[in-house]
């Protein structure tokens, strides 16, 4: 070999020649197929010699190379190029290893759902689906009464109505073939495709039915039901709002019901996780390879509290956004993620071959690509929208719905650019739902952690007790919002006299910087607030917004049972209508001497606390409103049926009684 003599990057040979230095080209990702032989090649590499590392132990060499990985993952493939003389240089790239995807996709509810080149998003509020076609609005079409839920397979698309319906379409002539109405109070809220027909999630009585063209087969009981997803014959429906200390997922292979638990995440406490029981499960969706389902909703700190463990609950500490993967085989846990400064996980989406789990947070305006194997984050994207609880993706285009400030916004998957495709206008949104629903604003949550929908999403309860003895209360159950009152007292001890003295809860306990201009005015029963913040004016606006939904335990035409009708005869005669009074069955109000009216009616305990600091002497009646949907019941949330709750009170648990305020939804009548 001739001499060399070193020159930079490059050697020189005896003739004077320059040789180039070796170069690693090797970029990207691919995906590739567990089990099958992936093809790796140097390309434009320069070198005498190519080594490669596969990233899962294995290795090999030559120009052009054949791997097969055995497990599926996310793995960094390294080539390194050198030549006769010792030089050499790496590049790497990624490969993510997948299983084959089933022969029939998954499917899931959501508010988007992406089929025949198009996209499809359901509006509650309008009672309507927006088409979109090349990246713009070409349609609406009438649905049933406030649709919550899409989903599409093929040619076909579902679509699930509050309002007691099912809707099934034909995409190839966009004509209706399909509508099945359920009996009062069914609230039907997800609905994921199949083959032949839909399986819908009905959340007032708690049921999973299958419906097709022909009609509606009940499946099996579900507690307290609203996301659903489909694979392989299998469906997972996630319990909504969990019981004390895990939540539950149910698994559903024809009429047998197995139930999964999540336990409660262990913690510990800290200013990027924290300890809590997963509620709030929306949001499912099974990975494509049939292998892993995701479920993910938000995490409640209910072990903190004073009372409790000694420390008080904080911005950071007190919920979290949660997501738990689960082996679908023997509903082993996989995994879980954690997120830092998010709040509610609102809808979830897996890429067509299962290589990118997206993750979408409803106040927070963060869209999430998390690795669907180890849950570690990717990538993402931020100031998306509020209100984010619907995904879809048609080929390498991502949408995502911002329900709450109504835009429809797409990224594309493929590129780095974080800057969104397009956006579209789909109405006008209400200041109020933004002020509710927006963790993101500063103003708000300290870390995005927080807002008022993180326990009362929809107006309604998350079903939880805590201790907020830290803010001179006690054991609280989270109330629902149904049919507010235009004044105070409000909460349990009567302790804000009126709305916008939340702004007391977002400065104090939210680590929000507020609304209000002079922050001194945060006393929720000092000087009146009304009017100084239009922030606060629509938010109050808007909780008042909230109705009860329908109640099951009507007749199917919403009458009156005749258990009912005798129940109410009970009620009055026993003198209930003394405190629960009025149309909202409550006589909250203010007494001559400025107080709050409230009673002790033997429900009173050493965990019960104080008011604003003070002694408890009593306690706001609670509104009768919708009461079928807000268990557990009592301040404490001690009575976990509506028989205890008047057992506590001393009362005889009627039966016709128990009936009556089962069915009580808009009014007491």
């Amino acid at each position: 070999m001739s001499a060399l003599w070193w020159f930079g990057a490059c050697a020189t040979g005896g003739d004077g020649g320059l040789l180039p230095a070796p170069e690693a080209d090797l970029s990207g990702v691919e995906v590739v197929f567990v089990g099958e032989p992936a093809a790796f090649s140097a390309g434009a590499s320069v070198g005498d010699v190519f080594t490669w590392d596969f990233g899962d132990g294995s290795s090999g060499s030559g120009a052009a190379a054949v791997h097969v990985y055995t497990a599926p993952g996310r793995y960094t493939a390294r080539l390194t190029a050198a030549d006769d003389e010792g030089r050499a240089d790496v590049a790497t790239a990624t490969r993510v290893a997948v299983n084959r995807p089933l022969e029939e996709a998954p499917t899931a509810s959501g508010r988007l759902a992406a089929a025949t080149g198009r996209i499809f998003a359901v509006l509650p509020d309008d009672d309507v689906i927006v088409v979109v076609a090349g990246g713009v609005e070409v349609a609406r079409w009438a649905t049933c009464g406030q649709p919550t839920a899409v989903s599409a397979r093929g040619s076909r698309l579902a679509v699930a109505c509050r309002d007691d319906a099912v809707q099934l379409w034909d995409l190839d002539d966009d004509v209706l073939v399909a509508e099945h109405t359920f009996a009062w109070g069914a609230r039907p809220e997800g609905v994921a495709l199949d083959g032949d027909g839909a399986w819908v999630t009905l959340s007032g009585p708690g049921t999973l039915v299958h419906v097709d063209e022909a009609g509606v087969t009940e499946v099996a009981a579900v507690a307290d039901p609203r996301g659903v997803a489909v694979a392989g014959g299998v469906v997972w429906a996630p319990r909504y709002r969990s019981a004390a200390g895990a939540g539950l997922v149910h698994r559903v292979t024809g009429s047998d019901v197995v139930e999964v638990g999540l336990a409660a995440d262990p913690g510990p406490d800290s200013d990027t996780d924290a300890r809590g029981v997963p509620n709030l499960l929306g949001a499912v969706a099974v990975r494509p390879d049939g292998a892993a389902v995701v479920v993910a909703g938000l995490k409640d700190n209910l072990d903190r509290g004073l009372r409790r463990d000694g420390l008080a609950l904080t911005a950071e500490t007190g919920v979290r956004a949660a997501l738990r993967s689960i082996d679908t085989t023997s509903g082993a846990p996989l995994g879980r993620a954690l997120f830092d400064n998010r709040d509610l996980v609102g809808a979830l989406a897996f890429t067509p071959l299962g290589d990118t789990l997206v993750v979408a947070h409803l106040g927070a305006g963060m869209v999430d690509l998390l690795d669907p194997f180890t849950l570690t984050r990717l990538g993402g994207f931020q100031n998306v929208g509020t209100g984010l609880d619907g995904l879809a993706i048609d080929g390498d285009v991502l949408w995502v719905i911002a329900s709450v400030d109504e835009v429809l916004v797409s990224f594309d998957l493929a590129s780095s650019d974080p800057a969104p495709l397009a956006r579209l206008e789909l109405g006008t949104p209400d200041l109020g739902a933004q002020v509710f629903h927006g963790a993101a604003d500063r103003r708000m949550s300290q870390d995005g952690y927080l807002s008022c929908a993180s326990c009362h999403l929809d107006g309604a309860t998350d079903a939880q007790t805590w201790d907020f003895s830290d803010r001179g209360e006690g054991f609280r159950d989270t109330q629902a919002l149904f049919a507010m009152p235009d004044a105070g007292p409000f909460h349990w001890s009567a302790n804000f006299d009126e709305l916008q003295d939340f702004e007391n809860a977002i400065r104090a306990h939210q680590g929000g910087t507020g609304f209000l201009a002079d922050a001194a005015l945060t006393d929720p029963l000092g000087a009146p607030k009304a009017g100084l913040s239009p922030e606060l004016d629509a938010m109050a606006a808007f909780v008042r917004g909230f109705d009860a939904p329908r109640s099951p335990w009507r007749e199917a035409d919403g009458a009156w049972s005749e258990a009912a009708v005798r129940g109410r005869a009970v009620f009055f005669a026993a003198g209930c209508d003394v405190c629960h009074a009025g149309s909202a069955g409550s006589d909250a109000g203010w007494s001559a001497d400025g107080s709050p009216v409230s009673h002790d009616v033997g429900t009173i305990v050493e965990t019960s606390g104080g008011r604003a600091g003070g002694e408890l002497t009593g306690l706001r009646t609670p509104p009768l409103l919708g009461l079928h949907a807000t268990a557990p019941y009592l301040h404490d949330g001690r009575a976990p049926t509506l028989d205890a709750a008047l057992e506590a009170h001393g009362e005889v648990a009627d039966p016709d009684l128990v009936r009556y305020l089962l069915e009580i939804e808009g009014a007491v009548e």
